[in-house]
């Protein structure tokens, strides 16, 4: 059922977009990995078991840069023909308290986590519409249903995600492509280290960290049974609903699971 698909994956050289890579791979696919790092990208590309026809492709392109991603897609284009499932895991993090943002930061974020998905989407379009029973996942996180402090930016950039999935949803619907959003949790992957903190906010407790190859073998089970939205934790769904429902209990709750210094709103 696999082997033969053509698969994009942005945010490739590393974490969740390395492991994807891999697992799909060793399903038979054929996979596309576009990263910023070319040394990282051409090591993830060389582990790779080849597919059983045709070669994988590496694109050294930035999402924030359109022409690039148009370069990028134009040369999956000429190698594939077309695309049969379209992974946006391409992201960035930046931990600040409100007070410390820098705005070329966040600039930075939203280009990178809201608008480089967007121009994906779009130019990968046209690829997706020769594809057979074509798949995207936009790898979103469980903070783009609940924010939580010192990551604002980042979570408002994830509940983007999440409403762009929804849009597309049904936007693309009459093509025949199936859009849907994965919400992965804590993932040990060192996207915590790598990203900016200028205020030293502490690291979370990763201690129940899901690894990226959990999240790979979701994404692989959403391509052959595609769903709306998949959050891998229940308890960050429950969450998500009490901020809802019961908000001032969702506070509660997330600050005993966050620890540190937050403290819960006395209103």
């Amino acid at each position: 059922m696999s082997a033969g698909r053509r698969a994009l994956i942005t945010g490739a050289s590393s974490g969740i977009g390395a492991a994807t890579a891999l697992v799909l791979a060793r399903a038979g696919y054929r996979v596309a990995l576009l990263a910023r790092r070319s040394d990282a990208l051409e090591s993830v590309a060389a582990g790779l078991p080849p597919p059983p026809t045709g070669a994988h492709l590496t694109l050294i392109a930035d999402v924030r840069d359109e022409q690039q991603l148009r370069t990028a897609l134009a040369r999956v284009h000429a190698a594939f023909g077309g695309l049969d499932l379209l992974v946006n895991n391409a992201g960035i993090g930046y931990r600040a308290r409100v007070e410390e943002l820098e705005v070329e930061r966040v600039r930075a974020l939203i280009d990178t986590n809201v608008v480089g998905l967007l121009v994906a989407c779009r130019e990968a379009l046209p690829l997706l519409r020769h594809g057979v029973r074509p798949v995207v996942v936009n790898v979103s996180s469980v903070v783009g249903r609940r924010g939580i402090p010192g990551q604002s930016v980042y979570a408002a950039s994830k509940a983007a995600v999440c409403s762009i999935s929804e849009a597309l949803r049904i936007e693309w619907a009459d093509e025949g492509i199936a859009v849907t959003n994965l919400e992965p949790a804590l993932t040990a992957t060192g996207f915590f280290e790598a990203q900016a903190n200028p205020g030293g906010l502490p690291d979370p407790d990763l201690s129940d960290a899901a690894g990226p190859e959990e999240v790979a073998e979701e994404v692989l089970a959403l391509d052959r049974r595609p769903r709306p939205e998949v959050n891998l934790r229940w308890k960050w769904r429950l969450l998500a609903a009490l901020s809802v429902l019961a908000p001032r209990l969702s506070d509660r709750l997330l600050v005993r699971r966050l620890g540190g210094d937050w403290r819960v709103p006395r209103r």
